[in-house]
């Protein structure tokens, strides 16, 4: 009893370590977009730029300081007092050069002291700064999301161009089992000839190793998928297989005003409004500056260490501060040119980046339509190319036709699928290029 209660336990713990989940393409994105690495650092990005904006916002509050000093003078500096002529009913008297140190041994300080900008235009655009900062690292945020969907929509129809490769030859291994026997047959009664039975008996070899090679792949892929999801390795899912494979209009595929819309202009344009208040940043440094302070305290000192603790006399100030630059070498200056060149080059380069988007977007739609075609041509032949090759079996197995005629048509046939499988492969490449092209990555989370 005990011995089948262990078994019973070991079999249930054995099942639960390797049970599968299946996965459709909108649970992966949405578990990738929950679990992977590179979202969650985005999201310490946007936390760190909110951060940032409060650091940002308190250049302009008071600043309070507290300070605390005991000072012991080891060696008191000396001064000179020069010689003091002066003149009595005597005559003129002459006071030799003194040598005195001025100060006491020991010194304490204890203060506090509050600091106050009033007007300092560079901490003005720093401040307008902070809000397309952190914009940008929000932009960002979603880029990333983009890229992390894009990444595991590809991985995950990787996956299922392997299903669709393993039906087929799952189909031909169970086409060559049926004709395997018929041609050893007639190779018996001396219909055909050994050669002819070793090709027969090659290809369904062929068949045989391409399905492990396959079976290797869809492993590699599989562990493609689980890396974008920012799933553990070791976890063992499998993939919703259905699909649909219905032809979308390319059409749709060209609204070059979409272009403006993406993620990548909507960065580039933050950035440039930010390069556009740090060059005003830089500018104010041709600004005067004009701040308040405060300060007090107490101050106590003597030759007699007690002193310094005891003897203590308060001291209070308040004032106004204000700095003119006038000239600092032309740093301003140069640093001013270097900022305006930056701006220039990104407008150029948003400017290139928005017609290499164009061309990207009409590049794909061409790509999608001639994959269409190519997939319902494809499709047609297979469908022409099987039911050749059906009618071309049933004569063989008749005798109607030989041998010649009939591995003619197995061959197209095989043909006929592996250009099926390559165009399928290209339509659905296509169509995810031009999803991403046209901002329309999203529709996949449906």
């Amino acid at each position: 009893m005990k011995k089948t209660a262990l078994l019973f336990a070991t079999a249930l713990l054995y099942s639960f370590a390797f049970s599968q989940t299946t996965y459709t393409l909108k649970q992966c994105i949405d578990y990738a977009l929950k679990n992977h690495k590179s979202i969650k650092m985005s999201e310490n990005d946007v936390e760190t730029a909110y951060a940032r904006k409060r650091e940002g916002q308190s250049v302009y509050l008071p600043q309070i300081n507290a300070q605390a000093k005991w000072d012991d003078n080891l060696i008191l500096q000396s001064s000179v007092i020069p010689p003091i002529t002066s003149s009595t009913p005597l005559g003129n008297f002459t006071s030799p050069e003194q040598v005195v140190k001025f100060g006491n041994q020991y010194n304490s300080l204890v203060g506090i002291e509050l600091d106050q900008m009033l007007f300092n235009w560079s901490y003005i655009q720093g401040i307008k700064a902070i809000k397309p900062g952190y914009d940008i690292a929000k932009t960002k945020k979603i880029k990333t999301e983009e890229d992390v969907t894009y990444n595991t929509i590809i991985a995950y129809y990787n996956i299922l161009l392997i299903n669709e490769n393993e039906k087929l030859l799952k189909q031909n291994e169970e086409r060559l089992n049926k004709t395997i026997p018929i041609v050893k047959l007639q190779y018996d009664k001396g219909v055909i000839r050994k050669i002819d039975v070793d090709k027969v008996q090659v290809n369904y070899n062929n068949i045989i190793a391409h399905q492990k090679i396959l079976s290797s792949n869809k492993q590699v892929a599989l562990n493609n998928l689980k890396y974008n999801m920012g799933m553990s390795l070791d976890s063992l899912i499998t993939i919703d297989t259905v699909y649909s494979k219905e032809l979308v209009d390319a059409n749709n595929y060209v609204d070059t005003t979409n272009i403006k819309n993406k993620i990548e202009m909507q960065l580039m344009r933050k950035n440039i409004f930010l390069q556009e208040i740090l060059l005003k940043r830089t500018k104010a440094a041709y600004y005067p500056q004009f701040g308040f302070y405060a300060k007090y305290g107490g101050l106590a000192f003597g030759n007699e260490f007690s002193q310094s603790f005891t003897r203590w006399s308060q001291f209070a100030s308040i004032g106004f501060k204000l700095d003119i630059p006038i000239f600092d070498g032309l740093r301003t200056s140069s640093n001013v040119r270097m900022a305006k060149l930056n701006i220039a080059n990104l407008k150029e380069d948003m400017a290139l980046k928005e017609e290499g988007l164009k061309l990207q977007m009409l590049n794909a739609k061409t790509t999608l339509q001639n994959s269409q075609q190519n997939l319902l041509l494809s499709k047609e032949n297979i469908d022409l190319a099987k039911n050749i090759y059906d009618v071309t079996t049933l004569q063989y197995q008749k005798g109607v036709i030989s041998y010649t005629d009939w591995i003619s048509a197995e061959f197209s046939y095989k043909e006929a699928e592996q250009n099926y499988m390559t165009s399928l492969v290209g339509y659905l490449q296509s169509k995810i290029e031009a999803d991403k092209s046209n901002n329309n990555i999203n529709s996949y989370k449906q």
